[in-house]
């Protein structure tokens, strides 16, 4: 029920904040309870998975829109190397883009659509349908693999090359990679006297706060960039989770990812938020679920195992944890 009504908002307020689409959508739920975090929830999933595009404020946009505004993807097809479909995007006022009889055949995972391969032209009859066809690895936008020491020192140049601060950040909270990885929620804290580079959330008059990314000199700000989406579409928060994982593991604290085995299965259970990209390439093997002692869990397969594991250790430098189920 969330995400069609999701859907249908954002293509109804477009551009959009984010908080926006929440109340437009649980307001009316409010009868059965507070939904607005089961909204959120939904949402950000949607955002992270491309039915609902995170964007700068564009010149043309409302002057009170915010500096990221949401939009609803074009309806989209993925086609992937198995021969399987993944539907994107937002139909405007239609409950769906497809016709009935492939709307029957939809497998919906999470918050991932998908069409089994039908042997026939599949791809040539949704391009007739009037959606675009965008390629597995544009959808998945992996990033470079690299060291954590280099994807560190990259965003240290760049931080460098800001302005001196002469003034107080108002505000200002930091990820203090002293603190446990295993507990995220817990990592966020004031400013206190701290010196070295910090991912960052300082508050704006309007909207979300902004992801930064911040150099202190005994708890004074010295340099400050903000964090804005980049030419591969990595929203802030993505950015800023990566950098943390480079983080953690220069200062020989790696994230980590335990799992647990239970006959053909496995659950990888994460205690950080993953990057979209991360996230998507989980969802094509995995099945997501609300972690137990943990911020969330993914099910997959003992088969494809390995190869993600690699994946996490390779993009997001992440230790690994062992136990049984």
């Amino acid at each position: 029920m969330l995400k069609p009504a999701l859907r249908r908002a954002a293509h109804i307020l477009a551009p959009a904040a984010r908080s926006d689409l929440v109340r437009f959508v649980a307001d009316p739920l409010a009868p059965f309870g507070d939904q607005r975090e089961a909204v959120n929830s939904a949402l950000e999933e949607m955002i992270v998975y491309g039915d609902i595009l995170a964007m700068r404020r564009q010149p043309l946009d409302d002057w009170g829109a915010p500096a990221e505004v949401l939009r609803p993807a074009p309806p989209t097809f993925v086609r992937r190397s198995n021969g399987e479909f993944i539907i994107l995007g937002v139909a405007g006022d239609h409950p769906n883009m497809l016709s009935d009889e492939l709307e029957k055949l939809v497998v919906e995972v999470g918050m991932v659509r998908r069409l089994p391969p039908d042997g026939g032209d599949l791809a040539a009859h949704l391009r007739l349908l009037g959606l675009a066809q965008l390629s597995e690895q544009a959808w998945l936008r992996t990033p470079q693999a690299e060291t954590a020491t280099a994807h560190r020192a990259r965003w240290r140049t760049q931080l460098n090359m800001a302005p001196s601060l002469d003034h107080a950040v108002d505000g200002l909270e930091i990820l203090d990679g002293s603190r446990d990885p295993r507990y995220y929620r817990g990592r966020w804290t004031a400013v206190a006297g701290q010196s070295g580079m910090f991912v960052a959330r300082r508050p704006q008059l309007y909207g979300a706060s902004l992801w930064s990314l911040v150099h202190l000199e005994r708890g004074q700000a010295r340099r400050l960039i903000d964090l804005y989406a980049d030419d591969n579409r990595q929203r802030p928060c993505d950015l800023a989770w990566r950098l943390q994982a480079a983080l953690d593991a220069e200062r020989a604290a790696p994230q980590r990812v335990r799992i647990r085995r239970t006959g053909a299965t496995a659950s990888l259970d994460l205690f950080s938020p993953l990057p979209a990209f991360s996230e998507r390439r989980l969802a094509l093997v995995a099945t997501k679920a609300a972690g137990v002692h943990c911020l969330y869990s993914f099910t997959l397969p003992t088969t494809r195992l390995a190869e993600e594991i690699g994946a996490l250790q390779s993009l997001l430098w992440m230790a690994v944890d062992e136990e049984d189920a």
